[in-house]
């Protein structure tokens, strides 16, 4: 009766949707109540997520309690910096990947009872490894043939090196001296045959990846028939003080396809992208240990393989290899000191098997890189092939008392800031392995 008297009567239906209101009120301040700072479901809510956050950050620290001395690096929270893709120094993916290989390779190899030496990157992994960075570089160039007008004007071809753009960075840290070297070849010689008919070369800029060269070479006295048979071979060289030159780039151009400068004695401006270089003088193995304790970094020169020494020397028996080794200073390029090997007598694969030693404080480890260079001695004819080299020039000081007349073959760069992935991964796992050595094999380029 009383439920047909209230609902049924006239004010049945405001009753409900009073009823319906009010909770909806109440539920919307409840909701309220736990999102607004200083209520009493806030203050609750909050309380109980701090609480499983120091259970979560409890489980963690016990975790890293257990890490050991070799699971950390030095410059462990540099790591980021190390990868490609690194985001202001962060630990990217990679670099986790990283690490954990690195850690499996060193825990197996103490369940092994093995020596101190750590062997963590595999050849056939280093040669599928060729993701680098393209670095699209413009050359600019000018071509004008002048037509020759009697027996007296003979015809011309001024071919004007304008510009690049875009150059790829050092190996290691140091500024650019780029210059651009052509030479001129006909093309129906075969390659091996291929001889230069003509050799230019610009003059080298410095501290900078676009230069601005406006040079011009003349060839005179030549016909339309012959040019049109002519492959310009332009390459982009970075001048290094303390190594081989190194190629950058390369391009070749065919006059055949150039019809238009031959009936236009105008200037005719061209661009043109160049395919990046990538020369290789063979493989070297390297052995490298670093000493906390005494502060003191350890290079063993092993062995070398598949060695290009033709490009530099013109046969065997004039091959006397040997490598030096350069500590330089990562943030101005200069060198600090300087060691090097025994040299051998005409021989294609050589095995040194020298250790050579460097001071280095833990805070150099940063900034300083080391430049391992092969060479190989130029010997005066009678001279004694077991002559010993001047003090000044095998010891540990910076200056020699001579300039060295031998020819270089390649070289590798080792550091943080080094521009090969493989080269820093391997300084990464000297530090992050401390007094074992690790070898990698490095190509020379």
């Amino acid at each position: 009766m009383l439920y047909k008297d209230l609902f049924g009567g006239p004010w049945g239906l405001l009753i409900i949707i009073v009823i319906g209101v009010t909770i909806v009120l109440i539920a919307l301040l409840v909701f309220a109540c736990f999102l607004t700072p200083g209520c009493i479901g806030y203050e609750c809510f909050r309380k109980q997520s701090k609480e499983d956050k120091n259970v979560h950050l409890r489980e963690t620290n016990r975790e890293k309690e257990n890490l050991k001395l070799s699971d950390v690096s030095y410059r462990s929270w540099r790591l980021g910096s190390l990868y490609e893709n690194d985001n202001n120094g962060s630990i990217s993916e990679n670099a986790e990947s990283h690490r954990e290989s690195y850690n499996s390779a060193s825990a197996q190899c103490e369940n092994m009872e093995c020596s101190s030496t750590l062997n963590l990157i595999q050849m056939d992994k280093q040669k599928s490894d060729k993701k680098v960075k393209e670095f699209p570089t413009e050359l600019t160039m000018s071509l004008q043939y002048l037509p020759p007008c009697d027996d007296i004007v003979t015809g011309k071809l001024v071919i004007g090196i304008e510009a690049l753009c875009g150059l790829p960075p050092k190996q290691y840290n140091g500024t650019l001296e780029p210059y651009v070297a052509l030479n001129i070849a006909k093309q129906s010689w075969s390659h091996r045959k291929r001889q230069k008919l003509h050799s230019f070369r610009t003059r080298g800029i410095r501290h900078t990846a676009s230069p601005i060269y406006k040079e011009t070479f003349v060839i005179a006295n030549v016909k339309p028939q012959e040019v049109k048979e002519w492959i310009l071979d332009i390459m982009a060289y970075d001048h290094d003080r303390y190594a081989n030159h190194t190629e950058l780039c390369s391009l070749k151009i065919s006059l055949k396809d150039m019809k238009k400068i031959f009936y236009n004695p105008e200037i005719h401006l061209f661009n043109y992208r160049m395919k990046p270089s990538n020369q290789e003088f063979g493989n070297i193995l390297l052995a490298i240990s670093y000493l906390p304790t005494a502060q003191r970094l350890t290079i063993n020169i092993m062995k070398l393989r598949d060695i290009k020494f033709t490009p530099a020397v013109s046969s065997l028996n004039k091959f006397n290899p040997y490598v030096r080794v350069l500590m330089l200073n990562g943030k101005t390029g200069k060198k600090i000191k300087k060691k090097k090997t025994r040299f051998l007598c005409a021989i294609a694969h050589p095995e040194f098997n020298e250790t050579l030693t460097f001071d280095l404080a833990v805070t150099q480890l940063d900034t300083v890189q080391f430049l391992i260079v092969l060479c190989s001695k130029v010997l005066l004819e009678g001279s004694s092939t077991n002559a010993t080299d001047h003090a000044s020039d095998s010891e540990d000081s910076v200056n020699s008392f001579r300039k060295s007349a031998d020819i270089f073959c390649g070289k590798v760069a080792l550091g943080k800031g080094v521009r090969g992935s493989t080269e820093r991964l391997h300084w990464f796992s000297v530090l992050q392995n401390p007094r074992k050595l690790v070898t990698v094999w490095h190509t020379l380029k």
